[in-house]
C-alpha cells in the first residue's frame, strides 16, 4: 500500500487540482468584500480566513481519501471478476 507521505501528498495533489484554488480565490472575494464595507482588515479577520483553510482542507482530504479508497475497492473487484 502507499507510504503514509506519498499517500497525502497524493490526496494533497488531488485536492488543488479539484478545487483548491476555487477556494483560494473566493476567500480573496470575501476579504475584499470585508475591507470594503469595513475599511479594515485585522488579524482575526486574517485568522477566520486561515481557519476556513484548514477545515476546508481537512474535509477535502477525507473526501478524497474515501474516493481514492473506493476507486481502488472497484479496481480490486474488476481483477476478482476477471
Amino acid at each position: 500500500m502507499f507510504s503514509n507521505k506519498l499517500l497525502m501528498a497524493t490526496l494533497l495533489g488531488r485536492v488543488m487540482r479539484r478545487s483548491g484554488w476555487g477556494v483560494v480565490a473566493m476567500l480573496i472575494v470575501f476579504n475584499a468584500l470585508h475591507w470594503k464595507r469595513h475599511g479594515t482588515l485585522d488579524w482575526s479577520d486574517a485568522r477566520a480566513s486561515l481557519l476556513v483553510l484548514l477545515a476546508y482542507l481537512v474535509v477535502s482530504l477525507l473526501l478524497e481519501y474515501k474516493r481514492l479508497r473506493d476507486e481502488e475497492r472497484a479496481s480490486v473487484r474488476i481483477k476478482a471478476a476477471d
